[in-house]
Formats: C-alpha cells, sequence, structure tokens
C-alpha cells in the first residue's frame, strides 16, 4: 500500500483558507442584515464556518437567505429568536421577496447545518405557542428550507414552538440528519397545529 503525505506548504495553504465569520448582535436590534450583508461579499460562501456564537441570544427578526454554500457549516451555537408578533411575522411571510422559509438554503455542497449539543444553549424560538392560541394560520413561516444541497448534514438543532413546518429538503441528496429535537408542546392546551 502507497501512503502519500500532503507537502506541508499545501496542508498549510488549505488550513489557512478556512474562514470563520461570528454573526455579530446589537442588543434590541434585528441581527438578519450583519449577515446578509456578510454573506452577500461572498467571502463566506466557501470553506467557512458561520458561526452563531454561544451565550449569545440572536434577534432573526427578517427571513435570512443564505446564497450557494461550498464546504461550509453554519453552526447555532447561540439562541435565535423569531419575531414573538404575529404581525411581523405576517407581513415579512407575506412580502412578494420572502423565500419560502424563515431560513431558506438555496443550494450547494457538503454543507452543514450544526446545533449545539449544550442543553441551554442553540435553540432556535419560534413563537409559535401565540400562533397556536390565536389559532393563527394566515402567513406562517415555514422553519428551514435546506435546499439543493448535495452532500449535507443536519444535526443537533433544537427547535422551541416552531410556527409551522420544521425541515424541508427539497432538491437535496445525501442528505443525513439525526440527534435533532422539535419541541411543539402547547403550555395552554391549544393545539400546535402543522409542525
Amino acid at each position: 500500500m502507497l501512503n502519500r503525505v500532503l507537502p506541508l506548504a499545501l496542508l498549510t495553504s488549505y488550513v489557512l483558507a478556512w474562514k470563520t465569520f461570528v454573526v455579530p448582535h446589537t442588543d434590541g436590534q434585528d441581527d438578519t442584515p450583519a449577515l446578509l450583508t456578510a454573506l452577500a461579499t461572498g467571502n463566506y460562501s466557501a470553506n467557512a464556518t458561520i458561526l452563531f456564537a454561544k451565550g449569545t441570544k440572536y434577534n432573526i427578526f427578517t427571513p435570512v437567505k443564505f446564497p450557494v454554500l461550498n464546504n461550509v457549516e453554519v453552526r447555532i451555537e447561540g439562541n435565535l429568536s423569531y419575531p414573538d408578533d404575529i404581525a411581523t411575522v405576517q407581513a415579512a411571510v407575506g412580502k412578494s421577496g420572502f423565500p419560502g422559509s424563515w431560513f431558506a438554503f438555496t443550494g450547494g455542497n457538503n454543507v452543514t447545518l450544526r446545533g449545539s449539543e449544550d442543553p441551554e444553549w442553540g435553540w432556535v424560538d419560534g413563537h409559535g405557542q401565540a400562533w397556536w392560541d390565536a389559532q393563527q394560520q394566515t402567513n406562517r413561516p415555514h422553519g428551514w428550507a435546506f435546499s439543493k444541497i448535495t452532500n449535507g448534514v443536519i444535526r443537533d438543532m433544537k427547535l422551541w414552538k416552531p410556527v409551522a413546518w420544521n425541515f424541508a429538503t427539497s432538491g437535496s441528496k445525501n442528505i443525513h440528519a439525526f440527534n435533532n429535537r422539535i419541541v411543539a408542546v402547547s403550555s395552554t392546551g391549544s393545539f400546535p397545529f402543522n409542525t
């Protein structure tokens, strides 16, 4: 058997090519625009980690549409929150540019969506309880569209009271999903429809 060893220079250049973007957070503000600005530059659409940092509660008050990604890991180590106001979410979903899900992946290869194994962190709060209590089904946001991904992983994700459909993988192939947790339990007795 022939053993091949990569030259140190080649190995070093590969390691140095990997980038990490820590999504910035501003208290009380929507954190989506800063993420979308970074994604628009193209610097983090390949060979990168997009990190929602542990210890931070992110406000994802507007939908996120990821560009085509290659060799990218999106890590949810902090907690993410949809708007808690139904009308705000309905207005975003009703716009003509809504990507179909609150978090929409549009394609790529070797993409990982990874949550956290920490029981306190890595949660995505959909605020579904208010929707269930109001029996509101107009312009509900679907959660995650992991679409047109080849060789993808969805693991360790934790969804808290999602409003509607959780994960869709339309057009994707060779996807592995495991160790994900969806808590769609009403605390008031109202029915958590279509989660």
